[in-house]
């Protein structure tokens, strides 16, 4: 294929959608709730709901100039396209290897929910899952994107589960030591400072929103699939990351949760107890392997574009 070729447009709405969703669903929420809760209690709820407001300006912008310019690259195009092609190359080139360290620790993660079940080798898993995912991203976006659907409606579906279940047990006064729920005072346990530096720490489970922008060039109907998926994407992941934050403030103690690196897991084990054979810890763990998952292929089918877009340009060999 020549470099200055035109990609299919096989990315539908859904496609859109699946991609934002999955970068954005992984260490935000199934790790880091419980490191963001010890530097500011409580109020790491409203953390994660302030910080999905702060990366509005910055999903209408990616939205506005994604519609406008619906090409490969992303950051890059618009850089190289508005500052020149030094601009175009620094950001470009960043923001290409922020996807790969996002997808790589995405990767590594996995290791973190699948050893609850069983001893496997972290890095040698996450070099296969990253070969596999390679694999499939250069047979085709198609394949990839359906792959990245299918993961996507298991991750939201198990997290909706786990919500519902999760605000019935808290509304029921239930906690992981079987008293009142909810340890939610005091709401700001390190001030102001505490929870500015929490906002900023939560904004990363947010980064990956904007960046289906690289792949515009291969979205069908542009105008509208960009702008639309991504608002029911962040929709989506700051409802859940706001409900699933609170229900682990309200079922586990702060200590407790302040030191737990799998804190979903720990409090979908308090309400989950009804179901039979361990299903609901099970979800759990399917559903963090589809975050990662998703997480991973999601940064290796939107970083791919950017090197793409800078050797249509002459800035890295075909």
């Amino acid at each position: 294929m020549a470099s200055d070729a035109s990609l299919e447009k096989n990315l539908t709405l859904y496609d859109v959608y699946a991609i934002s969703t999955g970068a954005m669903f992984s260490s935000g929420f199934f790790l880091l709730p419980g490191i963001a809760a010890a530097e500011t209690g409580p109020s790491v709820i409203l953390a994660y709901l302030v910080a999905g407001l702060l990366i509005l300006p910055s999903m209408y912008s990616m939205a506005e100039l994604s519609t406008a310019m619906p090409k490969a690259g992303g950051t890059y195009y618009f850089l190289d396209r508005s500052l020149g092609p030094l601009a175009g190359t620094v950001g470009g080139l960043g923001t290409w290897l922020a996807l790969v360290f996002k997808s790589a620790f995405a990767l590594i993660g996995m290791g973190a929910y699948l050893a609850i079940y069983a001893n496997v080798p972290i890095q040698p898993l996450a070099a296969a899952l990253a070969v596999a995912f390679g694999v499939l991203n250069v047979v085709g976006a198609k394949e990839s994107s359906w792959l990245q659907r299918v993961l996507v409606t298991i991750l939201v579906g198990v997290l909706a589960f786990y919500a519902a279940q999760g605000v019935i047990s808290v509304l029921g006064g239930q906690s992981a030591e079987g008293g009142a729920a909810g340890e939610f005072s005091p709401f700001f346990t390190e001030g102001a400072r505490g929870f500015l530096a929490t906002i900023g720490i939560v904004f990363v489970s947010y980064a990956g929103l904007t960046k289906v922008a690289s792949v515009a060039e291969e979205v069908q109907n542009p105008d509208r699939n960009i702008p639309l998926g991504m608002g029911l994407s962040l929709l989506t992941a700051t409802s859940i990351y706001v409900i699933g934050v609170t229900i682990m403030v309200a079922i586990l103690p702060a200590g407790e949760l302040h030191a737990d690196l799998t804190p979903v897991y720990t409090s979908g084990e308090v309400f989950f107890n009804w179901l039979p054979y361990s299903i609901g810890p099970v979800l759990i763990v399917v559903a963090a392997i589809a975050a990662f998952a998703s997480t991973g292929n999601a940064g290796i089918l939107s970083a791919s574009r950017y090197p793409l877009a800078m050797a249509r340009d002459r800035l890295l060999p075909d």
